[in-house]
């Protein structure tokens, strides 16, 4: 079973709103291939910024915990045999004069052990998938290896129905111009000022004209104002915390009622985004890759790919994972 325990907090000295806690994880991680996975696998995003030296590796982003922003830097900190060691920094916004509290602490260790399958039991998932010739392929290959995800949620559902079926550059031009014209919540940290994503209800509140105004098509324009004015009129339907604690099945079917979200992007947000840990993703790819694995026809219909994954659960999200690597060959 994985363990994430602080095994100290301190002050920096120079700046007292920055508090910095060294956690410490068991079984050893890799942070360095985790945060290459991270830029590499589209779960990045315009507000991650990553340090990759010989010495460290780090990400660092503006989060918002506990209705108050912060800026969380996490930072490769030395592997032993038995367990790896990050450090995590708060550092408070520049209006504040006091560190980050404990409440906000454990809101900055879950945001990141989400992040990044910290908590996620490798030895059951290893048992999980190794039920048949495919699953023990996928554990020869990759296991132990943990994934990357979403930052949360929200932001993830935001981003990825931005960028679907759009190329790159416009995508990330998309992304600017919400951050640019509708962040509805700022922060400066160190004089320099960050934008965040537009909330849930700012989102509601925009007109489709005036996204077609920042090239957003038609369709976009009309599926963020409606996604986001449905989150608002069902709270408890879409709730985060609840979707997290149903079935992947359930998540997946809640998420696909939003405008402009189809299966794949219910899946996908759903397994990277909550981060839900029994999610298979729909798709045409991986449904090919299961074919040859199973040999099958060039593709499995998606009812006899969620047949053929069925038996990896609680832990499809991690065959999954494992899944796309084999199929890029990673």
């Amino acid at each position: 079973m994985t363990s994430v325990t602080v095994k100290d907090i301190a002050t920096n000295p120079e700046n007292e709103t920055e508090l910095r806690v060294r956690l410490a994880i068991r079984p050893a991680i890799d942070f360095k291939q985790q945060l290459s996975s991270l830029r590499d696998s589209g779960a990045s995003d315009l507000l991650d910024e990553f340090g990759d030296k010989a010495e460290s590796a780090w990400l660092e982003r503006p989060v918002w915990l506990e209705d108050r922003p912060f800026l969380i830097r996490l930072t490769e900190a030395g592997t032993t045999d038995t367990g790896s060691y990050i450090e995590l920094s708060l550092l408070g916004d520049d209006t504040r004069d006091e560190p980050a509290d404990e409440k906000v602490v454990k809101a900055a260790i879950t945001h990141a052990s989400r992040r990044f399958c910290w908590d996620l039991d490798m030895e059951e998932a290893r048992k999980a998938l190794s039920v048949n010739e495919y699953g023990e392929d996928l554990v020869a290959r990759y296991w132990p290896y943990r994934p990357a995800n979403l930052p949360s949620p929200w932001e993830g559902l935001l981003k990825t129905v931005v960028s679907v079926q759009i190329y790159p550059g416009l995508a990330t031009r998309l992304q600017q111009a919400l951050l640019e014209f509708y962040s509805d919540r700022t922060a400066r940290f160190r004089g320099r000022q960050y934008r965040f994503f537009p909330t849930v209800e700012r989102l509601a509140e925009i007109m489709p004209d005036d996204l077609l105004g920042l090239r957003f098509s038609r369709q976009k324009a009309r599926y963020l104002p409606g996604l986001a004015q449905m989150i608002l009129e069902q709270p408890a339907k879409f709730d985060w915390e609840r979707l997290r604690q149903v079935s992947g099945a359930e998540a997946v079917a809640t998420l696909d009622e939003l405008p402009g979200v189809g299966p794949w992007i219910a899946h996908y947000v759903a397994m990277r985004g909550l981060p839900h840990q029994d999610v298979f993703v729909d798709e045409g790819g991986l449904r090919k890759t299961l074919a040859v694995a199973f040999d099958r026809r060039a593709e499995v219909s998606s009812e006899e790919a969620a047949k053929l994954t069925a038996v990896y659960a609680p832990y499809r999200s991690l065959a999954c994972y494992y899944s796309y690597m084999r199929m890029y060959n990673v």
